[in-house]
């Protein structure tokens, strides 16, 4: 269980991490006990649920959204190529793939041990995870959708 001083730095983090949604004018939903807030943004094609949490006893910021489809049975080992493709040389952030359920996620983090977390790293974090699941969420579903053989799908993902 997180020591009350590593509750409190987790407050100042959820407190910034709020601030700078309202600042963007973002809607979303807080849970303020389990310092976690869920909001949703569109991009080009796909919508994008997204879960930020803060957790006070690894103090880290964890960005979670699942992607909106399911894999069918199928098509798993060919997304498997496709999330590894995307996931190859991704700097900040990475695509979860569970095999067995067909469910892709994109998960990225940050640490703030130590640290003082404003607003910006917050945004970046946020506009990162936007901009890179807008970047594939259609790739990955074209790939789950139509035969391509693994070749095609590493030049279509690349």
């Amino acid at each position: 269980m997180a020591e009350e001083r590593d509750l409190k730095q987790a407050r100042v983090v959820y407190k910034s991490l709020c601030e700078m949604l309202y600042d963007r004018q973002w809607h979303y939903e807080k849970d303020e006990e389990g310092l976690s807030i869920k909001c949703s943004a569109q991009g080009d094609d796909l919508p994008m649920e997204i879960i930020i949490e803060v957790d006070a006893e690894r103090k880290l910021i964890s960005l979670l959204s699942q992607m909106p489809f399911g894999i069918a049975e199928n098509r798993r080992t060919a997304l498997a190529v496709a999330v590894s493709q995307a996931n190859n040389g991704m700097i900040d952030g990475s695509f979860d793939y569970d095999y067995l359920s067909g469910n892709i996620y994109f998960r990225l983090t940050s640490s703030y041990r130590e640290s003082l977390i404003g607003k910006e790293l917050l945004n970046y974090m946020l506009m990162c995870a936007c901009y890179t699941i807008d970047e594939y969420n259609d790739k990955f579903l074209m790939v789950a959708k139509n035969n391509m053989s693994i070749e095609e799908i590493l030049d279509f993902v690349k």
